[in-house]
């Protein structure tokens, strides 16, 4: 062994191969539990990211056009609405059935202690416009060893009561009638869902506008709190200060408070008219600012007669109840039917000699089975009469009403475009105050009592903006509905 390798050399190396084995094991097993780490947080931030995509895509975001679209389209009101209109629709086709060629096959077996009997056949029958029912009827029979045969052919002409197209389309006419006034009364409804969806999305659109304005107040609040606490220390300002501050700071959160939940109030008021789970995040948006709608009393009294559907509705009333007392009045005349019938027939023990038709008989008959006095006829045309008064003076109302309707909500617009006027001035005016106290305070000529209470002031005006412009886009809605110009599509 040479000089320079000793003993103690070999210890040294050793121990220098031991600790870097050591450290290079703690080094991997720190990379080990680093990995680890990273690996827990790369897969927390990917089912963050995941669910903060999927409450993304879950969250709807619409303007007021679409909102009221989607309305339109899947409202619940208005899907019962059209299945009232379906119903009427089927009840129309089953009265206009009644004029259709019915088939009606029958059939007969029977015994007795003479012999026994069995026969089929079938009858094809039709009513016209005019009352007068046709049916043809063949039939087959066998009796012991003996077939016979028949074709038979009747007519039935009501001659006073029940002869005429008017009388004998009654049921049809009712049912034409049920179906205009269903699809008024649909029509109606998606106003009413229009209007509520405005009135719903312009909500939102105030009630979050608030919560950022007091949202705005309590930040300015807190400052003033803050620097009221400062100045106090040095003794620039009073104890008061820091009061008055933090009393304005709490009624501040509390109104923030009551204008939240009346924000999430509105969404849910919103998603309900939509059909909107209320758990998924729905986002509208709509104009403040419209053109201002100017028209004369005349001229708005006008267009509703012409458009509104309920005045048409009342019209329609009116030719239906004097159908009707047309209908009653021609009941109070007595049955009298002529009826004819004529057949062809022939027997025998041969199937095909019975159908041979060679004897032939017929019958002509005026019947009638009539109440002489026609009490209650009469009775019923007396109510039929009062009806169509009652109907003409539902017209008159309703013309009234229409017309006060339309007064109303143009009255209420004019208000309101005075009163933006007015708040847009007490913004002006309390901006002013404001900037002044400003002033002010800063040269140690006012406490903060002037600031706050001209802040305050200016978010109450802002307020007060906000809701005259929403009210009064709305009430431009309102009125086009009183109008009878809101929707375009017409029953």
């Amino acid at each position: 062994m040479s000089e320079w390798f000793k003993f103690g050399d070999l210890n040294q190396l050793f121990g220098a191969l031991t600790n870097f084995l050591e450290t290079t094991l703690n080094g991997l097993i720190r990379l080990k539990y680093l990995v680890i780490s990273l690996s827990f947080i790369l897969l927390h931030l990917s089912g963050s990211a995941t669910a903060l995509q999927a409450e993304e895509n879950n969250a709807v975001s619409m303007n007021l056009e679409e909102a009221i679209h989607l309305a339109l389209e899947a409202n619940r009101t208005l899907l019962n609405s059209a299945s009232s209109v379906e119903n009427q629709k089927l009840s129309l086709h089953t009265s206009e059935s009644e004029f259709d060629v019915k088939i009606r096959p029958s059939a007969n077996a029977g015994i007795s202690d003479a012999a026994g009997t069995l026969g089929a056949g079938i009858s094809f029958e039709k009513k016209f416009q005019m009352g007068t029912k046709v049916s043809v009827s063949p039939y087959i029979g066998k009796s012991e060893d003996e077939y016979s045969g028949t074709l038979g052919i009747s007519f039935e002409v009501p001659l006073l009561r029940g002869f005429g197209g008017k009388v004998n389309s009654d049921r049809t006419d009712r049912s034409r009638f049920s179906l205009r006034t269903a699809e008024r009364s649909f029509f109606l409804s998606q106003i009413n869902v229009v209007l509520d969806t405005v009135s719903a999305v312009y909500d939102i659109i105030r009630q979050k506008e608030i919560v950022r304005l007091f949202e705005s107040q309590g930040g300015r609040l807190k400052e003033h709190a803050e620097t009221a606490k400062i100045k106090e220390k040095v003794g620039l300002a009073s104890p008061l200060d820091i009061f008055r501050a933090e009393i304005r700071l709490k009624d501040s959160e509390d109104s923030l408070t009551f204008a939240k939940e009346a924000l999430r109030n509105a969404g849910d008021r919103l998603k309900l008219i939509l059909a909107i789970p209320l758990e998924q995040t729905a986002e509208v948006s709509a104009p403040l600012e419209s053109e201002a709608l100017r028209i004369s009393p005349d001229e708005a009294f006008k267009i509703a007669l012409t458009n509104r559907i309920e005045f048409q509705q009342a019209e329609d009333e009116i030719r239906e109840a004097e159908r009707r007392s047309d209908i009653a009045k021609h009941n109070i005349l007595p049955q009298l039917d002529m009826v004819m019938n004529y057949e062809r027939y022939d027997s025998s023990q041969d199937l095909g000699k019975s159908m041979s038709f060679n004897e032939d008989r017929w019958s002509l008959n005026l019947v009638s089975n009539t109440d002489i006095s026609r009490t209650s006829e009469k009775a019923d045309f007396q109510q039929s009469l009062i009806t169509v008064r009652t109907a003409r003076l539902n017209l008159e109302t309703k013309r009234d009403e229409i017309m006060r309707e339309v007064r109303r909500e143009s009255e209420s617009l004019n208000k309101s475009q005075e009163r933006i006027l007015i708040r847009k001035e007490q913004i002006r005016q309390a901006e002013g105050k404001l900037a002044l106290s400003k002033i002010k305070f800063n040269h140690g000529m006012a406490d903060n009592f002037d600031i706050i209470e001209a802040e305050t002031e200016l978010q109450q005006a802002r307020v007060n903006l906000l809701s005259s412009q929403t009210d009064y886009i709305v009430g431009i809605y309102r009125l086009r509905a009183a109008l009878g110009t809101l929707i375009s599509e017409r029953p």
